[in-house]
């Protein structure tokens, strides 16, 4: 079964990174599909904050039905940002974007 991920960001290395970590997963058997827009069929939804922009996109994602129940994970590279806006506004995880690096495998796979 596919394991299909949206991503938002502006970063591009940060998105080469994913692409990357998906691809070598895919090699070792897990199907990973990384995808750019808001599809209801989705397994996780990450966002990157260091775009403003993306907080608006949460709080609209949020508010739509069919993803109400999707499991959203914040990307940040400030390790001093505060992070309980992001929670307030819908994020079930947060993490930056060095955290995320090192649990990028189990993120991905689960």
């Amino acid at each position: 079964m596919t394991r299909r991920i949206v991503l938002f960001t502006n970063d591009k290395s940060f998105e080469k990174f994913i692409e990357i970590t998906a691809l070598t997963l895919t090699k070792l058997n897990y199907q990973i599909e990384i995808l750019k827009a808001e599809i209801p069929e989705v397994n996780l939804i990450i966002i990157d904050f260091d775009d403003s922009e993306n907080l608006e996109k949460l709080k609209s994602i949020r508010n739509k039905k069919e993803f109400r129940n999707k499991k959203i994970l914040g990307v940040l590279s400030n390790e001093q940002s505060e992070k309980n806006y992001l929670f307030d506004a819908g994020c079930d995880s947060v993490f930056t974007k060095k955290e995320f690096e090192k649990a990028a495998n189990n993120i991905l796979m689960y």
